[in-house]
């Protein structure tokens, strides 16, 4: 929106206001102002003068000498203009006026001799005054005044004749919520509460209906489409051309002028926020005015020549049935007001921003006017905003007023909020008193009065802002914006405590920092896939529980996952066309599954927590000393990830068991998780060579899904901020044992009993060298463990570290029956 303060200056008073400072408030107070546009006019010093005489040019014979006229001089010239006569009216440019020259950049006149005969200025063209766009010549040669100079003064500043002042334009960009900054009078009101003036704003005369002149009546079926529809009959029309004030303000909003019956309704639309429609009213013709949802196959040709094809999401103004316009969005081709026209019907209406806002979708088409529609536009201003109109066109077009139909009024707005001023003073931590909160409601247009307290006020909010005050809380908001939000004091509140995470809260932040800590990056997908990427992925998909978008933009966004393997493997596919070899990712989101029948409060979709990883290509381990080294991932890297993804959930009775049907992974290097009830977590393992290649992956993945709903349920506590054990100041011995164990006896059983004994002095237990053949036996294998003990109080001696290892041993021995060399 652009905002004239030329125009803005004509309901307030903005003396002493500068445009810088007047957008600095309207950014504060919630209208993003993103330029300041100067505009004035490009010639100085240019008067409005009158041809008294030509005479030819002694020298020249295309020159003449011009006798001109300026009511106080009367300067000769030299013009070869070919249109130069006497009794013309002219844009006289005496020395030291400035004017455009032939290049388009201004330049200042001085003493000129043509042909030896001097010449005191200059009679001016369009383009000499940069004005060919707004004014239209019809012969080549100077500018032509005679309509433009109807009683004028000779002499006067040519700004004066054409009505052209300086001006300076607030480029402003309006929120969604707030529709009422969509016009003049709704900035001009925003801007007296601002600057603390009032605003001198008068009403159009009101007009009676008619119901059912002209053969016209109004039926509305659906409010959700339209909730009111109002039509002018106006005759003796004639099409012309717009004064120039009128004009002027059009360009400077932004608006090409066009003629009068067009650039009233666009006046109108600027000034009040309301968009009208002019209808010529014989091509309308007569009977029954309707709004309704359009046919799909039905077609209608708009203004701009566009046939455009309707669904059953647009919304067209029909006359007897038949579509004429798209309703707030643009008029009909058939029912266009041209040279000819010489009665009108003006639509005034107001159409619902949800329903606007589809329509407009559905035709690829968004205008000035459905751009207020969008965000609201006063429904109570509708019938003043059409009598504004109707005056108007009586003034500039002649028009006489025939009838006037209305739908049914709307009843007035009746919202009304308890407005607490402590609860104002607890919000801003300051404290605003009673008569500066009326004060500043009042100016905005709130109806105050006092409540049943002494420190409560009553209430009512106007017709156009009943789209975004619903709350006490929004009427706080509009009084901070007044006072400034720089006005309130940069204070703690009284009472500061932390805010406490949940347990769900610090499960998830548990299972990232696990995640990280073997090395893997997190990303964030799209949760909107495509067919596209389950055909290539072959990820299992359960078509039933499917849940697909109705109002997509893209064909591969047209689903929500079941799953996040899809858009990791895509991912990881991307970044190694790219160049990038190693990827280790992971992902924490949601999962979406139809689970039963949608009702009003229910979308009837189960949204499940899942955490999926890909992990592929080389990682770099560094050493303390020596040498960085790279290694390759292999099926026991996936699972020593979920294993500490596992323990740092508590997870302690997890069972891995071998997975050979997943269509996604390697039927020899892949497993199940599950917990100690034998529910299941998730799978993991190595990607299936044939995926891998059709996707041509260059190096072996591997990945898992966990279900983290299931997760969450089967951890244990888990600490809000981790704890860093505390750290020995005595040395730590090490001492290996190697034993014959048979091979049905697992690692995990081997170190859970280990560990299971508790002693004070174990502080890790490590495999390091296992043994098959014949010498270890049919069935059995050799293991080689290496034991850490450390004490926190003391050095160890060599007889409380034999005791340590003596039990150790003598337990595996008495309960596992292994065999010690």
């Amino acid at each position: 929106m652009r905002i004239s303060m030329e125009w803005l200056s004509e309901s307030l008073d903005l003396s002493g206001v500068s445009p810088e400072d007047l957008a600095e408030s309207l950014t504060s107070a919630g209208l993003e102002v993103e330029a300041i546009e100067r505009r004035e006019p490009v010639f100085q010093g240019v008067r409005l003068g009158r041809i008294l005489a030509v005479h030819p040019h002694p020298n020249a014979d295309r020159l003449r000498l011009v006798d001109v006229d300026l009511g106080d001089s009367q300067p000769q010239v030299v013009c070869g203009a070919p249109n130069v006569r006497p009794g013309l009216w002219i844009a006289f440019a005496p020395q030291d006026a400035c004017v455009l020259g032939r290049d388009g950049q201004p330049f200042t006149l001085g003493k000129a001799v043509i042909r030896g005969v001097e010449s005191r200025g200059m009679i001016c063209s369009l383009p000499e005054l940069g004005l060919e766009q707004q004014y239209e010549q019809e012969e080549d040669g100077i500018w032509v005044l005679d309509a433009l100079a109807i009683g004028r003064t000779l002499g006067e500043p040519l700004q004066t004749t054409l009505g052209l002042c300086a001006d300076v334009i607030l480029e402003t960009a309006p929120t969604a919520n707030r529709g009422d900054l969509m016009s003049m009078r709704g900035v001009s009101r925003e801007v007296a509460a601002l600057i603390d003036r009032p605003t001198h704003r008068s009403e159009p005369p009101a007009l009676e209906p008619t119901p059912g002149y002209g053969g016209f009546r109004i039926e509305l079926q659906d409010p959700a489409v339209c909730a009111y529809y109002g039509g002018v009959l106006m005759r003796g029309l004639t099409l012309g051309p717009s004064p120039t004030w009128l004009t002027r303000r059009l360009e400077a909003a932004g608006v090409r002028p066009i003629n009068n019956v067009v650039d009233i309704t666009n006046y109108v639309m600027l000034e009040w926020g309301q968009p009208l429609h002019a209808f010529d009213a014989d091509k309308l013709g007569s009977g029954v005015i309707g709004v309704r949802r359009a046919t799909p196959g039905e077609t209608l040709t708009t203004l701009d020549g566009v046939s455009r094809a309707l669904s059953g999401e647009s919304v067209v103004i029909t006359a007897n049935n038949a579509p004429v316009a798209l309703a707030g969005l643009m008029g009909g081709e058939s029912t266009e007001i041209d040279e000819g026209s010489t009665r009108l019907f003006l639509e005034g209406a107001f159409f619902p921003p949800a329903s606007n806002r589809r329509s407009a979708k559905s035709v690829g088409l968004r205008t000035e006017a459905s751009a207020r529609f969008e965000r609201g536009v006063d429904l109570a201003a509708c019938r003043s905003a059409l009598f504004r109109a109707v005056a108007l066109y009586q003034e500039l077009a002649g028009a006489t007023l025939e009838g006037f139909i209305e739908s049914p009024p709307p009843a007035p707005s009746s919202t009304t909020i308890a407005l607490r001023i402590a609860r104002i003073d607890a919000v801003l931590g300051a404290r605003v008193t009673l008569e500066t909160v009326t004060s500043i409601l009042e100016k905005l247009g709130f109806a105050v009065t006092h409540g049943e307290s002494p420190e409560t006020l009553v209430v009512r909010v106007p017709s156009y802002r009943q789209q975004d005050v619903s709350r006490e809380i929004d009427l706080i908001e509009e009084v901070v914006r007044i006072v400034g939000y720089g006005q309130t004091p940069d204070a703690l509140p009284q009472t500061v405590r932390a805010a406490a995470k949940t347990p769900r809260q610090r499960a998830v932040d548990a299972m990232r920092r696990a995640l990280e800590a073997n090395g893997l990056q997190e990303v964030v997908s799209n949760s909107l896939i495509g067919e596209t990427l389950l055909e290539k992925t072959g990820v299992p998909t359960d078509r039933a529980r499917l849940v697909s978008v109705t109002n997509s933009q893209s064909r591969d966004h047209t689903l929500l996952r079941q799953s996040l393997t899809p858009t990791l493997l895509e991912i990881a596919r991307h970044n190694q066309a790219q160049g990038a070899e190693t990827v280790w990712i992971y992902e924490i989101g949601r999962s979406y599954f139809r689970d039963h029948e949608p009702t009003r409060k229910d979308a009837g979709v189960r949204e499940p927590m899942t955490v999926g990883a890909l992990i592929t290509g080389t990682r770099r381990e560094g050493a303390w000393q020596g040498v960085a080294t790279t290694s390759m991932p292999d099926f026991y890297a996936i699972k020593g990830v979920v294993e500490s993804l596992l323990l740092a959930l508590r997870i302690e009775d997890a069972q891995f068991e071998a997975l050979t049907d997943s269509p996604l992974l390697h039927p020899g290097k892949a497993a199940r998780v599950q917990d100690g009830s034998g529910r299941t977590l998730g799978v993991l393992g190595e990607l299936h060579p044939q995926l891998a290649q059709r996707l041509k992956f260059r190096q072996t993945a591997y990945t898992f899904e966990l279900d983290g709903d299931a997760l969450l349920a089967a951890c244990g506590a888990v600490s809000q901020t981790p704890q860093a054990p505390r750290l020995s100041s005595y040395p730590a011995v090490t001492r290996d044992m190697a034993f014959s164990a048979p091979d049905t006896l697992t690692h995990r059983c081997i170190v859970q009993s280990i560990y299971g004994l508790g002693d004070p002095l174990l502080r890790d237990v490590a495999l390091f060298d296992e043994y098959r053949g014949e010498q270890a036996g049919a069935g059995r294998r050799s293991l080689a463990y290496r034991l850490t003990l450390q004490s926190s109080e003391e050095t160890l001696c060599e007889e409380r570290i034999d005791q340590s290892v003596s039990r150790i041993r003598d337990y595996l021995r008495d309960a596992l029956a292994v065999t010690f060399r």
